[in-house]
């Protein structure tokens, strides 16, 4: 059975074109459009913008009732706002007359007309700044409104395929150790450094543009929040390593979002990482520098209250000598952590405990006997005989180090909740402590420690 295709308004070429290829195609009256839709299985509906009264009514219109339907429209205008028009009001793909077989029908090697639609509006969508953008960039890189509409229809296909998807926000604050302003070219040197960069850490599906001066955004279909973070680091490690070798060195701010768990919708979601970019940089981690030290230097600003920016999600504070509480509240703190994987064990993340030293009568082993399957990750870290001790339901890190014998630690990060506490004996029983909820300093710790122990990285 022949695909079926419906036309709206006059299409001229159309029907000839499409009936060559194999497609059935009927010709629909705008007012009966929705009743045919509801009817009848149409695999797509091709607008002719010229011939159509509110054409962008008609097509948002059938765009809420039907998510997934590849819409195209066709006009003899090469108008921007025409464009933008269309394709905010729903259209899957823009086509400028006079329609042939190439820009209408979808090559052999698309699975699905939402792919194609991308793919063939790259080529019409605000052909000026897209042929400046490839003089300057490298291929595969969009501009601000082709990612845009992309995001939109991300959003939908989401939506109604009941799929998530993410967007990462790279934002450049600026050049350090630079005596002089950068020349232009030196600029767009580095522009075209970081995105073939970004190019090639992330993978071929994913959509890479410019939204303004100094942001780059990506969207990542199909991709969770913890899949998010898995790329932030990645894009992390890449770029540092391009930031040092001769040179400008950017300082430079990831932000990460997703479907729906940050938003309903592109525009939702690009707010709040625009927010994000905001609150860390207006935190400790950023504030007080400290992506240029080590785990312990860290550890040691943060217990003396010493980092800047701190606000009310961090604390620092004593117990021990003159007050109630005893080394069992650390005990009592670290099984509290693990109830609080038990509340949800479906959500992703990790958890580091730190305990000092790792043996079979270690109180916190048998609360983790009880915690069972979860998809957080849990690491026991402290000294000891490596092969000895076989922890149920978590991965002992045996880790020679004098500093971790005199400190706790927990380091939870997860996708609904992050929390981080270090306490550090100092003498007669008092301990030195901090905690946290601060998600960019704790993603923060656990890279730095991560990076200093030369840990595989877990997220």
């Amino acid at each position: 059975m022949a695909k079926k295709i419906v036309t709206i308004g006059l299409c001229e070429g159309v029907e000839n074109i499409l009936s060559q290829k194999g497609y059935s195609v009927e010709h629909v009256e705008q007012k009966k459009i929705l009743d045919i839709l509801k009817k009848e299985e149409v695999e797509a509906v091709i607008v002719d913008v010229d011939d159509t009264v509110k054409s962008n009514v008609v097509i948002s219109g059938i765009r809420h009732l039907y998510p997934g339907l590849w819409i195209a429209v066709i006009s003899s205008s090469q108008d921007e706002k025409l464009i933008s028009q269309m394709l905010k009001a729903g259209a899957s793909n823009y086509v400028v007359k006079p329609v042939t077989e190439q820009n209408l029908i979808p090559g052999e090697e698309y699975q699905r007309f939402e792919e194609a639609s991308i793919l063939d509006a790259k080529s019409q969508l605000s052909p000026t700044t897209l042929d400046e953008s490839k003089k300057i960039f490298p291929t595969r890189f969009y501009n601000a409104f082709f990612i845009t509409e992309y995001g939109r229809l991300e959003t939908l296909r989401a939506e109604r395929y009941n799929k998530t998807f993410s967007v990462i926000l790279t934002h450049i604050e600026g050049f350090h150790n630079l005596k002089r302003k950068l020349e232009k070219k030196e600029l767009l040197d580095f522009l075209k450094g970081l995105i073939q960069t970004m190019m090639e850490v992330l993978r071929n599906c994913d959509v890479i543009g410019m939204v303004e001066d100094k942001k780059i955004v990506a969207v990542l279909p199909e991709t969770d929040y913890f899949g998010s973070c898995i790329s932030v680091r990645k894009l992390k490690k890449a770029i540092e390593q391009i930031t040092t070798k001769g040179g400008p060195y950017a300082s430079i701010i990831f932000s990460n979002v997703s479907y729906p768990r940050d938003g309903k919708g592109y525009g939702e979601l690009l707010v709040a990482a625009e927010n994000r970019v905001r609150e860390q940089q207006d935190g400790v981690w950023v504030k007080s520098g400290l992506e240029d030290k080590t785990f312990w230097e860290i550890v040691s600003l943060l217990l003396e209250g010493k980092a800047e920016g701190v606000d009310t999600d961090m604390a620092s504070f004593d117990m021990g000598e003159g007050f109630d509480f005893s080394i069992s509240f650390l005990d009592r703190l670290q099984e509290m952590i693990l109830q609080e994987i038990l509340r949800d064990p479906r959500k992703k993340g990790f958890l580091y405990l730190g305990v000092r030293k790792i043996s079979p009568n270690l109180p916190l082993l048998k609360a983790i006997e009880t915690v069972g399957t979860t998809a957080t990750k849990i690491f026991v870290v402290g000294e000891g005989e490596e092969g000895r001790l076989g922890i149920q339901n978590a991965i002992p890190l045996y880790l020679a180090d004098p500093r971790l014998l005199e400190t706790f630690f927990i380091f939870l990060l997860r996708e609904d909740f992050s929390y981080a506490a270090v306490c550090r004996e100092s003498w007669g029983g008092q301990y030195s402590c901090f905690h946290t909820v601060d998600q960019y300093l704790i993603e923060g710790l656990v890279s730095k420690f991560q990076a200093d122990y030369s840990l595989q990285e877990q997220l």
